[in-house]
């Protein structure tokens, strides 16, 4: 899966043609904690939801931050079937209620949309919303040779951070549990990894996560830069899944 270019510089996925810089967005998401290699034998779902968990907070500010993306929410809630019902049915004080937020009202529309194995989920990267998504992670990690054999290889670990970033398919893949109390709905950043384009990651040393007095073989700080192309993206009605 990997073509390494260096020690430091890895491409995972191959580099087609550059993003282009109309309609692109950009942002930065950061997660640090453990980070242990995955594979068939070992697919790690209790760490890749720790990771969902960890990004989860992030992707709720970034959607309240970004103006298209409350807009789209916005227009959610104005084309939703429970706003139209509330229309017909003449209830007054429940629309005004839901239309003081907007936003967040329609973000509870694609939360329901989007619900799988008890989670309301919402995620940014989808077929219909965004045409290309790049990558370019900085991972921090230990390189003293006394972890080597702990901490398994770097795609085996990247497997682990970006099957984290997208929306869990089972229960099972969740860790075995349902939502916090503050993840309903739960924000992701993919429907599907098979959405991502490219991904480019630099690695480098780890000397010490936040608040740890030690280094432990798998920790790991991330960086990962992200980049959304929407030029082809189709009706918001075709968003759901």
């Amino acid at each position: 899966m990997s073509c390494v270019k260096s020690q430091q510089e890895i491409t995972l996925i191959g580099s087609r043609e550059p993003i282009e810089k109309e309609n692109l967005v950009e942002f930065r998401l950061i997660y640090y904690g453990e980070l242990p290699s995955s594979s068939n034998a070992k697919r790690r779902p209790k760490e890749k939801h720790a990771i969902r968990r960890f990004i989860h907070p992030q992707l709720r500010r970034l959607w309240e931050l970004k103006p298209n993306l409350r807009q789209l929410a916005e227009q959610c809630w104005i084309e939703s079937e429970e706003r139209a019902t509330a229309i017909n049915k003449g209830l007054v004080s429940e629309l005004e209620n839901l239309d003081q937020n907007r936003s967040q009202s329609g973000l509870r529309q694609i939360g329901k949309q989007w619900s799988r194995v008890g989670y309301e989920l919402v995620p940014l990267v989808t077929p219909d919303l965004a045409l290309r998504c790049s990558l370019d992670i900085m991972l921090l990690r230990p390189s003293e040779k006394c972890f080597v054999f702990e901490q398994g290889d770097i795609d085996g670990q990247l497997k682990t951070l970006i099957d984290g970033l997208r929306i869990p398919k089972t229960l099972d893949e969740a860790g075995g549990v349902g939502p916090g109390e503050d993840e309903t709905p739960l924000f992701c950043l993919l429907e599907d990894d098979r959405l991502i384009s490219e991904v480019h990651v630099t690695t480098d040393e780890l000397l010490l996560l936040p608040e740890h007095k030690q280094v432990e073989a798998n920790d790991c700080f991330a960086v990962i830069h992200v980049k959304l192309n929407h030029r082809e993206a189709r009706t918001f009605g075709n968003y759901f899944g």
